[in-house]
């Protein structure tokens, strides 16, 4: 028959096990074996009797210490069990046989071996942790720069701060542990005896794992929304800026419509720190034509010939317009390189001549790109004024350098 223990003392409070192991051997109850990993102990039941259980440190490699099995059996200790990488377990019910290690030096000496595999294991920890830390940034450092800055995803941001934090945090108790080691070893090492500290009952390695497992994967889920953009119908939210209309952008161009067209699309907004002001427009027009043959009203459906997009943002600091205004740049020119391998999708282009600088009255940065979409003249341009970044998707029949002055005219409102 077995029983089980929860272990009153730390893994390296040497005199407390092992006190504790002979108060259990009095009790009827016997070492078997150890688990690390649920902080239990469990024993064998039989007649009380004393025993004595001594701890040996393992030495440069697990498993090595065994081979001290047979000089130890010679002095009437019987092997027990090993507790994970630390000690290994060995027990005598002869209480005239010698011990282990006759003084406190041997045992210092012994020590070595365990205190040169727990710092290589801490260095190994931070080093995982560092590495695990640094992928996002080697893998995704535009990524995770533009979620800090637009803190367009949350989740993923806190994740990606997880291990950092988890370092930081673990260092000081890594450094404690290993401090107690060299402590023991120390004073070992000048022929003084260690003293058993006090018995606590100590939270399960197994509990402790799941509640910290628990908060740190869950609650932000809970608490953080997975994408921080919101979407809402043309209409429904009001722009931080009156923007130029359909009829107004024809009207600066060759065709200017009579009809005011109607208007469908949505809005995505955002905000973070250092760019408070984050929004998208998607705007479609259905245009209403005169026809003389039948005297009536037709609506033409062109949602892909009469479209525009307007991406604006407003930073904090022109610094910080800066480093938005070239986050949204690439994502322009990512759009666009896509748009020209779609072939045979709607948002198809022909003939991109790429953004590339233009000069601009007034303007800190100024990047335009033309092509051909869906057989309509359509084009892209990318502004950076002040604290101001602005970008915008055109298919009509008006030229960008007729409609820029009508979106900064838009901006000064």
């Amino acid at each position: 028959m077995t029983v089980k223990k929860n272990i009153p003392c730390s893994f390296y409070d040497i005199p407390s096990l092992e006190s504790w192991l002979d108060e259990m051997a009095l009790q009827g109850l016997f070492l078997k074996n150890f688990s690390r990993q649920f902080d239990w102990a469990v024993f064998e039941v039989g007649d009380p009797r004393p025993v004595r259980y001594r701890l040996d440190p393992v030495g440069k490699s697990a498993g090595r210490g065994r081979e001290r099995e047979e000089p130890y059996a010679e002095m009437g200790w019987t092997f027990v069990c090993q507790m994970g990488k630390s000690f290994y377990i060995f027990s005598c019910g002869d209480p005239d046989a010698p011990e282990l290690y006759t003084d406190p030096q041997s045992l210092a000496l012994a020590m070595e071996g365990l205190l040169r595999r727990q710092v290589v294991q801490n260095i190994c920890f931070c080093a995982a942790c560092l590495l695990v830390a640094a992928l996002p940034l080697l893998l995704y450092p535009g990524r995770l720069f533009r979620n800090l800055l637009l803190w367009e995803e949350p989740q993923n941001l806190f994740f990606s701060a997880f291990f950092p934090v988890v370092l930081i945090v673990s260092l000081p108790f890594l450094a404690l542990e290993s401090k107690k080691l060299f402590d023991m070893r120390d004073t070992l090492a000048q022929g003084l005896p260690l003293k058993a500290k006090k018995r606590r009952n100590r939270p399960r390695f197994l509990t402790v794992y799941i509640f910290t497992y628990l908060v740190i994967f869950s609650v932000p889920r809970l608490i953080l929304p997975d994408v921080r953009w919101q979407v809402y119908g043309l209409g429904e939210v009001e722009l931080s800026h009156p923007w130029p209309t359909l009829a107004q952008l024809e009207e600066a161009g060759p065709r200017p419509l009579e009809v005011e067209p109607e208007v469908d699309g949505y809005v995505k907004v955002n905000s973070s720190w250092l760019v408070p002001v984050q929004e998208y427009a998607s705007i479609d027009w259905q245009v209403e034509t005169f026809h003389p043959e039948t005297g009536g009203i037709a609506t033409l459906h062109r949602p892909y010939s009469l479209w525009m997009g307007i991406q604006y943002d407003r930073a904090r600091s022109p610094r910080a317009a800066e480093k938005a205004f070239q986050i949204e740049l690439e994502d322009a020119a990512e759009t666009l390189e896509n748009w020209a391998k779609w072939t045979g999708h709607a948002y198809h282009i022909d003939g991109s001549t790429g953004l590339h600088p233009r000069d601009w009255p007034g303007l800190d940065r100024l990047e335009v790109a033309q092509y051909t979409q869906s057989g309509q003249d359509a084009w892209t341009f990318a502004a950076l004024r002040g604290n101001d970044v602005l970008v915008v998707t055109y298919a009509g029949f008006a030229r960008w350098e007729d409609c820029l002055p009508l979106f900064l005219a838009a901006l000064d409102q």
